[in-house]
């Protein structure tokens, strides 16, 4: 049994405050990729055609805290890809599921969203997304990029 529950993002100036800090304390080595304030510019729940976006968050359900947060976004500039970015899961709470459970979700929105098309992401966890049957792209400086094709 799951001991948190995964929906979109809320759309209130806490909960993005929530996933910005979240974010920041949980990725201390990318400070410079996730800068506050360009974390409160992307977290942006408009969703405006041709360019969607949205972001997932694990809520403990024992107390309703955002303990795990993950974005997806079509890319603008190639028809039928999204990305993959921007996710952190709180220390106390790793192992527990919550980094597959979002990618799921964001994976399961894509596919929704669009009935082919491409998935990108950058990562040093490559075997995460292995299971997803992402392939590797290239590799530079131990971070793959990888592409999921449907």
């Amino acid at each position: 049994m799951n001991t948190y529950t995964i929906r979109p993002l809320e759309n209130s100036t806490l909960a993005i405050a929530d996933a910005v800090n979240l974010l920041c304390s949980n990725c201390p080595n990318e400070s410079e990729r996730y800068e506050q304030n360009r974390l409160f510019s992307e977290i942006d729940m408009v969703q405006t055609p041709p360019f969607y976006k949205v972001f997932f968050g694990a809520y403990d359900n024992a107390d309703g805290k955002l303990i795990g947060v993950g974005g997806i976004k079509s890319a603008d500039w190639a028809s039928d890809t999204c990305i993959l970015y921007m996710m952190a899961v709180a220390e106390a709470h790793r192992s527990k599921g919550i980094g597959s459970g979002l990618e799921a979700a964001r994976i399961q929105w894509m596919r929704d969203l669009f009935p082919h098309g491409r998935c990108l992401v950058s990562t040093k966890h490559k075997k995460r997304f292995e299971r997803w049957h992402f392939k590797i792209v290239s590799e530079v400086n131990d971070r793959y990029l990888m592409i999921l094709e449907f």
